[in-house]
């Protein structure tokens, strides 16, 4: 019997011959989705151990043929890279302008049925717009998507399990992967499903994981698709330090503070993309770099002009903008959740809302009016 093979899932995945294998994937995040799903294929077996299950939407992907992409290159693309620029999140969907509880059942299921069927995040991003902002309208949300998901499960332990019938949190509060068939692969006799909830696990051992019930489940290959230290992590490890020598990541280690999710003090000339405090988790990443690029290269544009060297946020803006940040986040479902939206899984950090929660409309809004 072979050794256990272990892989940080994002880092190490690529390549991994997985063929007549036995693989064991811890974390459900979009890579422990991606994983499970496309390893059923051709492993003999997956085992996927579930702490948090993730609420899942299908993309409904469908071929794409030549002539269609030609015909909408001469039309449609212009309009739709126009478009995205006035919606929430950056796509060419937005939240219709009425609340759940504005159309009768019948209605309210149709609409749910449509945005579901459209594949995508339209069902997290195309929904009601009171979806993020109420309990009673998300739990219906909710409902809906687990009637949807628990209809493509056999086995009744596994469907308790991914698709239960209480909400393990409101429904786009945690990062909703997408998804071609992951249930069904998982629902596959050969595939089994953990919760952690109920028997975490103990150890590792040679030849598999050991969970709290004693059992050893023998793999070949583990996949740590456990996550990362999301939106700030990334900066605070590159050493970058202020004028007074001071590295970013005492800077920030109580707390984080940005200009406009773009800009920092003591950090002059200093700019960065789809970071800290901007719409990043929330929104259509080309589209937040390109709305913040184009922010950045008038800047730059206008300290030429003007011949000024070099331009730095103050402490008063950066807190005015963690302000703004915190407030429009606290009128919303998300501190409700534990999530990597608030630094939630990484021990120690400080609980804060990462990302700018008022969408990639306000925020151009608000760099047009400070420009």
């Amino acid at each position: 019997m072979e050794n256990v093979v272990f892989y940080r899932a994002i880092a190490d995945w690529t390549g991994v011959d997985v063929k007549g294998k036995r693989i064991a994937v811890i974390g459900t995040g979009s890579t422990g989705v991606q994983i499970a799903q496309e390893t059923s294929k051709e492993a003999s077996s997956v085992l996927q151990f579930v702490r948090t299950p993730n609420l899942c939407l299908p993309m409904q992907q469908q071929d794409l043929t030549k002539e269609e992409q030609e015909r909408r290159k001469h039309g449609e693309y212009q309009k739709f890279f126009e478009h995205r620029l006035t919606t929430f999140a950056g796509f060419q969907y937005d939240f219709v302008e009425k609340d759940t509880m504005d159309d009768d059942e019948e209605t309210r299921q149709a609409f749910y049925e449509k945005m579901f069927e459209a594949g995508g995040f339209e069902f997290w991003l195309a929904n009601y717009r009171d979806l993020l902002f109420d309990n009673k309208a998300n739990r219906e949300a909710y409902n809906f998507w687990a009637k949807k998901t628990r209809a493509r499960i056999t086995d009744p332990e596994k469907r308790e399990i991914l698709a239960p019938l209480e909400p393990p949190h409101a429904f786009g509060t945690k990062r909703p992967s997408l998804e071609q068939n992951y249930y069904e692969m998982l629902d596959k006799p050969e595939n089994k499903v953990i919760s952690l909830q109920d028997n975490p696990i103990v150890k590792v051992v040679e030849n598999g994981i050991v969970t709290q019930d004693g059992k050893v489940h023998e793999c070949d290959v583990i996949a740590l698709a456990t996550g990362f230290d999301s939106v700030t992590g990334g900066m605070k490890n590159m050493g970058l330090q202020d004028v007074d020598g001071v590295e970013l990541s005492e800077k920030w280690k109580n707390g984080t503070y940005t200009y406009f999710g773009m800009a920092m003090s003591g950090f002059p000339n200093l700019f960065f993309l789809y970071g800290a405090q901007g719409p990043t988790g929330f929104s259509n990443g080309p589209t937040c770099v390109e709305v913040q690029g184009d922010w950045i290269v008038r800047a730059m544009k206008m300290m030429e002009d003007q011949k000024i060297n070099y331009c730095e946020a103050t402490h008063e803006a950066e807190k005015e903008w963690r302000e703004k940040v915190t407030e429009l986040s606290d009128k919303t479902l998300f501190p409700q959740t534990k999530s990597w939206y608030f630094g939630d899984n990484i021990p120690g950090k400080v609980r804060e809302q990462l990302n700018f929660p008022g969408g990639k409309s306000p925020i151009v809004s608000c760099m047009r009016d400070q420009h």
